[in-house]
């Protein structure tokens, strides 16, 4: 089995952050909802539940940069890019 690594951005609950063109998941230590929204203004991923523990989320968006994770409903955790 290949191993998996990831830059770990902690997240406070309700933040949002920029991306670049990789997500891998979120590990949730509060459970909530994330979305995600590309750099042209399109949502992706919209408030899909994240729960305790991690969510895998393997996308690759369009844009290089300034894509956008918005967490919801109180999700707090570390992002995984």
């Amino acid at each position: 089995m290949d191993a998996e690594y990831y830059n770990a951005r902690p997240m406070a609950a309700d933040a949002s952050t920029k991306i670049g063109p990789h997500m891998g998941g979120f590990l949730a230590t509060v459970a909530g909802t994330l979305t995600v929204t590309d750099s042209s203004g399109a949502v992706i991923v919209n408030a899909l539940p994240v729960t305790l523990g991690f969510n895998r989320i393997p996308i690759v968006l369009n844009f290089a940069a300034d894509n956008v994770v918005q967490l919801g409903g109180g999700a707090a955790g570390t992002l995984l890019i």
